[in-house]
């Protein structure tokens, strides 16, 4: 590996958790930016140490994807899980074998009463970790190659019916909760777009907004009608100079565990089962498809790279698969 790389790496590491991620980003650049303009060597002596230990390299592994823009939630879970699988096996880590993998994944399975669904997502965080260490020949052999998938039931998950999403609105004790239960359906941002979300954000002539998502990426999203007036009144009756979109406890920015908590409130006095934010999100991708728009566009809108990722989100409601077959089987 390229020492300047190295050294950034290092940095970031030591910087994980003490500043936030704007300064992280720009300390990382301009770091890249300087040592570009050198060739730097490690200096070798008899006396050297190199701290090659798992947990040091798996702090690198975290660095490293923290560079490449992976979210702050997804790095926690990736550097939990391989941590707790490099504690367990106690093996350095170019001996960790196919069967260890397997071995610690049937202990989780029968210690913690967990899911296949819950292990499939466990086996891929070592396979990211894995493919890495190979990637960087810090391994000679992937364990996780031969690593198959854990295949699990997977349940059909329903949007919101129309009657629902009413249900819900009305329920709405405040215009801060109608504001934030329509901006999430309109435009399908995910909880943790949404609360990073600034006023200056949000452009009302063209109804449209500007979304940070995963891996830095920005969006535009758009909101109905009925969402943006709901927004701007909400805003005109605001009386703090707060840049954030929505606010929670004490004026201060509305938390991802509060918008989950309220959106439960409302379920909970709507009649609604499993109300949840994540789920308008989903609710909005299958509405869109119903009503004929594009997948590819469908997939701007929500900020998916992969098509196959809208077509989970979608449920395909059995009444328009028979009104299909009728049109097209006659």
């Amino acid at each position: 590996m390229d020492i300047r790389i190295t050294i950034i790496q290092a940095v970031m590491t030591a910087l994980q958790g003490r500043v936030t991620n704007e300064t992280a980003n720009i300390v990382q650049d301009v770091l890249t930016l300087q040592l570009n303009s050198y060739e730097v060597q490690e200096r070798c002596t008899e006396v050297a140490v190199v701290d090659t230990g798992p947990e040091k390299i798996l702090k690198k592994y975290i660095a490293t994807k923290r560079i490449e823009g992976i979210a702050d939630s997804t790095l926690k879970r990736y550097g939990d899980e391989n941590l707790k699988l490099i504690q367990f096996l106690r093996k350095p880590l170019p001996e960790i074998t196919t069967y260890d993998l397997r071995f610690y994944l049937s202990y989780r399975r029968q210690q913690g009463n967990v899911s296949n669904r819950t292990l499939d997502g466990i086996r891929r965080c070592y396979s990211s970790f894995f493919g890495w260490l190979a990637a960087e020949g810090l391994i000679n052999h992937n364990p996780c190659a031969a690593l198959a998938q854990i295949k699990y039931r997977k349940t059909v998950k329903k949007p919101y019916s129309a009657v629902e999403l009413e249900r819900i609105r009305k329920a709405c004790e405040s215009i801060r909760d109608l504001a934030l239960v329509d901006f999430l359906y309109s435009t399908g941002c995910r909880v943790s777009e949404a609360v990073r979300m600034n006023v200056e954000d949000v452009d009302f002539e063209r109804m449209e907004c500007r979304v940070l998502g995963k891996g830095n990426k920005e969006r535009i999203v758009y909101l109905s009608p009925v969402a943006a007036m709901h927004l701007q009144e909400y805003l005109d009756r605001r009386k703090d100079t707060e840049e954030c979109l929505f606010e929670g406890w004490k004026g201060r920015r509305i938390t991802k565990n509060g918008i989950e908590a309220l959106i439960r409130r409302l379920g909970v006095s709507a009649n609604v089962d499993n109300a949840h934010p994540h789920r308008f999100r989903r609710t909005l991708a299958t509405n869109l498809l119903d009503r004929g728009m594009n997948i590819q566009d469908v997939a701007q809108i929500l900020g998916h790279a992969d098509l196959k990722t809208t077509q989970v989100y979608c449920y395909i409601s059995q009444s328009n698969v028979r009104a299909a077959y009728q049109k097209y089987a006659a």
